[in-house]
């Protein structure tokens, strides 16, 4: 493997963009020329071995975390329920409130209609009185 594809590997493998951001995140690799393949070779070797020992404990965490993870899983339910209900009720609300204007549009429309057939009888009164 070339020195540029080592290089990218790594970055890709730590999620980092810089030699500084590796040797920051990874301590083990502070003590090493950067400048030379076997470096590189050796960083790679040691992120694998890191991210390897990672996805074992998760698979087998400690009783305590294990409680943690439950305990936060059992509440990301809860919160994903309340979610669920909050947006139900949201649509409710939008949908009342819909209701409502189009109520509101057709008592608008019934008031001016009321409005002018008072305006209609005042003056057939008072053409009445008149003659």
């Amino acid at each position: 493997m070339k020195l540029q594809e080592l290089k990218a590997k790594v970055y890709e493998l730590a999620k980092v963009n810089t030699t500084k951001q590796l040797k920051a995140k990874y301590k083990e690799v502070q003590t090493l020329d950067m400048r030379l393949k076997t470096s590189w070779q050796e960083t790679l070797a040691i992120i694998q071995k890191s991210q390897s020992e990672y996805e074992q404990w998760l698979e087998n965490p400690p009783e305590e975390y294990q409680e943690l993870f439950s305990e936060i899983t059992e509440a990301l339910e809860i919160y994903e329920q309340k979610s669920a209900q909050t947006k139900k009720l949201a649509q409710e609300i939008v949908s009342i409130a819909d209701d409502i204007e189009e109520l509101a549009e057709e008592c608008q429309q019934e008031a001016e209609q009321i409005k002018e057939e008072v305006e209609l009888n005042k003056r057939i009164s008072k053409q009445a009185r008149l003659n």
